[in-house]
């Protein structure tokens, strides 16, 4: 009988510990950019809590360095919070948490599928996972490509800010690689308002000749473009099954987003169930 209650004391400490911290880093994520101080009621509001809650919570988080206190009564986050994330090898944590999505993907869709970062003006391939088509596409790691002619790039365009746009097209010549490449400024930033609006991509053989390739954005938690996905082959393969394809890149998108606790823009946060897929 003793035992028996020892285990459901320690069930109901478990329980009141998972709480904690979850209670935690529900204070933790309503700190944003666009907000980075807070007052105890502007946490309490939205996570549902009592001001007296939030207030011992973040008493405790002050004492680890976690968050701080400003003059004027304000809390934001602590230095001790970014000497931690400093600690995350975070390319290597979405590869991690990308790796399963895209060979599921590639399973699906017999293609090859491949993630990206943006690297300056290009995107970096960090890993891929091949087709077992005879004549496939494949994207090595460690390949760098131009952003303008490939889905990749796009993807990641399509929600950078308008200053890093003007930069890019000061700084980028949109080389024409096939005839199909898109070469002016104003003709690309009308592609981009397209991906921005529909989240899918393409490259209709503008980066190489009978290649197209579909893709999609990958979201960190502050809503901003980290990497992106696409799947890549022969034109004749891909252009039968396009909107399978394009509904499945979007999928994967939106998985490979929330495992490494990504969100999309708010413009977007109900569902991404009814988005034009742009497939013209």
């Amino acid at each position: 009988m003793v035992q028996l209650l020892n285990k459901s004391d320690d069930a109901v400490n478990l329980s009141v510990q998972n709480g904690s911290v979850y209670k935690t880093f529900q204070i933790l994520e309503q700190f944003t950019r666009e907000k980075p101080e807070l007052t105890t009621n502007d946490i309490a509001i939205p996570t549902g809590m009592n001001r007296s809650t939030v207030f011992r919570f973040l008493n405790s988080l002050r004492s680890l360095g976690i968050v701080e206190r400003t003059e004027d009564g304000f809390y934001k986050l602590g230095i001790y919070l970014f000497e931690l994330g400093l600690r995350v090898d975070v390319n290597q944590s979405i590869v991690e948490k990308a790796q399963p999505c895209l060979r599921e993907l590639s399973n699906e869709i017999k293609e090859s599928a491949c993630l990206a970062i943006r690297d300056r003006v290009d995107v970096l391939c960090l890993t891929n996972e091949e087709s077992s088509q005879n004549i496939r596409i494949d994207t090595p790691v460690g390949t760098r490509n131009p952003m303008y002619c490939t889905a990749l790039g796009k993807s990641i365009l399509a929600f950078m800010d308008d200053d890093f746009l003007d930069l890019y097209f000061e700084i980028t010549k949109l080389s024409k690689r096939t005839g199909k490449t898109i070469t002016t400024e104003n003709e690309f930033r009308k592609e981009l308002k397209r991906v921005n609006k529909s989240f899918i991509s393409y490259d209709k053989e503008e980066f190489a000749d009978d290649v197209y390739c579909v893709g999609t954005t990958i979201f960190d938690i502050n809503k901003q473009p980290v990497a992106a996905i696409s799947i890549s082959g022969l034109k004749r393969r891909m252009m039968g099954q396009k909107v399978d394809i394009s509904k499945a890149v979007l999928r994967a998108g939106k998985k490979i987003t929330k495992e490494i606790g990504g969100h999309y823009p708010d413009k977007d946060s109900a569902s991404l169930k009814n988005v034009n897929l742009g497939l013209g």
